[in-house]
């Protein structure tokens, strides 16, 4: 194989800056997705996809809206300029459900996860509502999760009394910060008694598992604002904790408006998110495979683990929102409310783009999934797929050896990838060569090589 390190990088950069999902790993990437295709065609791939009978199948919904836009937000929100149009999003939303509803109805679902934007925005009315059309339309009975995703300020005692009536077991509460300066500077406010208020009202509401996101590397961080925002959020014990680097890209406010990191901040970045690490396993949380640091496995994302694991099927409603109809396809829907309403009106999906999924596409996800968690099971490949890995990836395995990044043990690929940038950069060397050669076409890189210094510095 040759040295492609350079290009990857480049296949890395356009993924960060056309990926609006931010939910999952997209593989082929999602800037060559193809054209829309009809509701006929997107619900015969699910009827094909279902037909397997997974054991894990998702539920993704997606309210992208926003008080404001953050400035380090790369995934597909907005600003909600007036309340109407979130009454007009929840009415779409539930004719988008109804057109998935015969299908879907019969087969268990096992994980619920809603996200934004906030869905805390939505009123106490809304929120009953929008549960009500889930119970009603899909099979919660054997549900393992409910999770769902708020900003402290918009997380009431009363909504949270309601998320736990309707079965949410996870909460996760994004504060990044607790450093009103840093809040402030990223076009972000919350008080630090919003959060401990929210937080403590969900756990007297009964909500079994909360998560709590921060993020490092932010403007005007430092390391004693970081430590501060540490102690603060470990002395309230929530059962997991995300350490988020910022990673600029061109979907975010921050670059639209010229930002740039320098590598002096990158390198901040870094040990920053180091440190974090480090203050929370002495806090005594441990790594729970496929997800952050935490106290309880029963906390992590069970939707996005078992994507990962399993390559599980998952349904995404709302604007923006991505589905997997495993075996068989990947499509978006339209990143816009207003062309997402109107489709619906129509009676037609809100599909922005679709791309055909073969088998060896679902192997090249699955390896590129899990290698960002450090490790690939030889077992779970061969149980999932019927084919042994070492024969299908013989080529890739003995490049990534020789470069040594890749340890192979009887069990497992193991990634030995220094930093998130080495790996973005190594797993694209499992990418098919077509995909590669339309990704080397799209992106038109200029020739040469990346300096392995280099490689952290990518911001994705």
């Amino acid at each position: 194989m040759e040295n492609n390190d350079f290009l990857f990088k480049r296949i890395t950069e356009g993924i960060a800056n056309t990926d609006f999902s931010g939910y999952t790993i997209q593989y082929p990437p999602m800037f060559l997705w193809g054209k829309a295709r009809s509701n006929r065609e997107i619900l015969r791939s699910w009827s094909k996809s279902l037909a397997n009978n997974f054991r894990h199948l998702g539920l993704y919904v997606h309210i992208p809206f926003c008080k404001q836009k953050c400035s380090f937000c790369r995934y597909f929100s907005q600003e909600l300029a007036q309340r109407a149009a979130l009454k007009d999003y929840l009415a779409a939303l539930k004719k988008e459900i109804k057109i998935y509803k015969p299908l879907f109805a019969k087969f268990p679902l096992s994980s619920v996860y809603l996200g934004g934007g906030t869905p805390a925005l939505l009123s106490l009315g809304q929120l009953k509502e929008l549960f009500d059309a889930l119970y009603m339309s899909f099979n919660l009975n054997q549900c393992r999760q409910i999770s769902f995703e708020g900003n402290p300020d918009f997380l009431s005692w009363t909504k949270l009394k309601l998320l736990k009536k309707y079965g949410v077991n996870r909460l996760t509460i994004g504060i990044q910060s607790l450093d009103s300066r840093v809040l402030e500077s990223a076009n972000r406010y919350q008080s630090k008694e919003s959060f401990e208020r929210c937080f403590q009202d969900a756990r007297n509401a009964g909500i079994a598992n909360i998560n709590v996101d921060l993020m490092v590397g932010l403007s005007g961080q430092t390391a004693k604002s970081v430590l501060k925002t540490l102690e603060e959020v470990i002395r309230l014990r929530p059962e997991l904790i995300h350490i988020h680097p910022f990673y600029p890209t061109a979907l975010t406010a921050f670059m639209q408006a010229g930002g740039q990191l320098s590598k002096e901040e990158m390198d901040l970045r870094e040990r920053l998110a180091k440190i974090s690490q480090a203050v929370i396993r002495q806090a005594g949380y441990a790594a729970i495979e496929f997800d952050a640091n935490g106290l309880n496995p029963a906390a992590r994302n069970v939707q996005l683990s078992d994507a990962i694991e399993h390559n599980s099927p998952f349904l995404g409603l709302g604007a923006g929102a991505v589905s997997h109809a495993t075996g068989y396809s990947r499509y978006v829907n339209l990143n816009d409310p207003d062309k997402y309403c109107y489709s619906l009106n129509q009676g037609k999906l809100p599909i922005q783009s679709t791309c055909r999924l073969t088998q060896r596409d679902e192997m090249i996800y699955f390896i590129t999934s899990w290698l960002r968690y450090g490790r690939v099971s030889k077992e779970r490949f061969r149980d999932i797929f019927k084919k042994d890995p070492d024969k299908v990836f013989a080529k890739e395995i003995a490049y990534l050896k020789t470069r040594k990044k890749i340890k192979d043990t009887p069990g497992f690929l193991c990634s030995k990838s220094a930093n998130m940038g080495e790996y973005a950069i190594f797993s694209k060397y499992f990418y098919d060569q077509k995909i590669i050669a339309k990704c080397r076409a799209v992106l038109s890189p200029l020739a040469g090589r990346i300096k392995r210094a280099d490689m952290k510095y990518l911001y994705f």
